[in-house]
């Protein structure tokens, strides 16, 4: 007697859906039959760029939360600052030679391009400076005053404005405001530095405030040293210390020194400066890990010095690089070692061993003497708070709109 067809297409059916589970969990997860460990999965989408990956968040979930992941992002961006020394991306800063307008833009030395981006500050803004980058992330400000602070994250176009603190030093007392941008590795804690100038007669001690971006609030640094910066940002950013140029009145009188913040007892110290004698134009860098002074001397302009400051034997003259021809003013200095310098068409790329060009790059309508370089790294690292970059106002009316909007936030957070 053959069986119910009720029974029988029970049991097919029962089977059909154990099927159906086990496919929908192994979809859900497209690592779980590949043939590599998930350990190499995750160290090869650590070298991929943030475009890619942002990408990839949309293939699965646990794809999702491990590019979302601390251990992630720091191993991505480790693999991101490696690519400098082999040429990575650079930050350039310009503005145009009519309007005055800011443009911000990355060039790409292994496609030779050059990209303008979609910065949080309006174009139309005046006195914008850029700052940084640390752990891929960049300050932007308005000079003198050191006000409409943003963070920004160029690779993931988000950023975050943050809000001043509530004190207000006696505005007789300080000519105006430099900012600085620290890292804190024992915290893994970008830092905001506002440092209040005085005058170089002035015997009051630098009002110093602090913002931590773990605890996303300023604090008052304790500050002895009465110096005049003369710079409204950091010239050099070394390991996550900022350095500044500055001037101080003591028992030798008026003298130059060098700055920097000590990230780990949160102080201000002072160095000496290099015996450079007479120089037309100086430029401070980074050298493998230590402060350098890129100079360009009086008596012999066609040619350039390099000085690293060493911990314990102090400043060293490493070397003479040149001749070079056809410059006005040196620009700075990238990981690999070139030397970049500006002239009447943009900026030129110069190999220190045989001092010959390696590349020119230069952007539409720059205005002379406007051109800044930072290496720039690519992360994933973004700040709590941080929103998308919206694209930038046009029209005559929505600037107006935005620059009210921007006053208003600068009032509401000093009130």
């Amino acid at each position: 007697m053959p069986p119910a067809k009720g029974k029988g297409n029970g049991k097919k059916k029962g089977k059909g859906k154990g099927n159906s589970k086990k496919t929908k969990s192994r979809a859900s997860d497209p690592t779980c039959n590949c043939i590599f460990p998930r350990e190499i999965i995750s160290n090869i989408l650590s070298r991929l760029p943030v475009k890619s990956l942002l990408r990839f968040r949309c293939v699965c979930k646990p794809w999702r939360n491990l590019i979302s992941k601390p251990n992630f992002i720091a191993a991505h961006f480790s693999h991101s600052s490696a690519l400098q020394r082999s040429g990575s991306s650079i930050l350039l800063h310009t503005r145009h030679y009519e309007t005055s307008d800011h443009v911000v833009s990355l060039y790409n030395p292994l496609e030779e391009s050059v990209v303008e981006l979609e910065s949080p500050h309006p174009c139309f803004f005046p006195h914008t400076v850029v700052l940084g980058p640390i752990n891929g992330i960049v300050c932007l400000f308005q000079k003198a005053l050191g006000d409409v602070i943003t963070l920004w994250n160029p690779a993931m176009r988000q950023s975050k404005m943050v809000p001043l603190s509530g004190k207000k030093p006696d505005k007789r007392m300080y000519c105006w405001v430099s900012i600085g941008l620290a890292f804190d590795p024992e915290e893994n804690d970008i830092l905001i530095l506002r440092i209040f100038c005085v005058a170089p007669s002035s015997t009051v001690p630098n009002h110093v405030e602090m913002y931590s971006t773990k605890s996303f609030g300023w604090k008052k640094l304790k500050c002895d040293l009465v110096c005049n910066i003369i710079s409204y940002t950091c010239l050099a950013i070394v390991k996550g210390v900022p350095y500044w140029l500055a001037l101080i009145t003591d028992e030798f009188g008026v003298r130059t020194v060098l700055v920097r913040f000590d990230v780990g007892k949160k102080v201000l110290e002072k160095l000496p400066m290099p015996g450079t004698g007479e120089v037309v134009h100086q430029c401070f860098v980074a050298i493998d890990d230590s402060i350098g002074l890129l100079t360009r001397e009086e008596r012999d302009e066609c040619y350039i010095s390099v000085w690293v400051m060493d911990e314990e034997d102090g400043w060293s003259k490493k070397c003479k690089v040149g001749p070079i021809f056809g410059f006005d003013r040196i620009v700075g200095c990238l990981r690999n070692g070139d030397i970049v310098v500006e002239n009447e068409n943009g900026l030129l790329f110069f190999d220190p061993v045989t001092s010959s060009v390696k590349a020119k790059v230069s952007v539409d309508n720059a205005k002379k003497g406007s051109y800044e370089i930072s290496n720039y790294s690519e992360s994933l690292l973004l700040i709590g708070g941080m929103l998308p970059v919206k694209k930038q106002a046009k029209d005559k009316l929505a600037r107006q709109n935005l620059i009210r909007d921007c006053l208003n936030f600068v009032e509401t957070s000093l009130s």
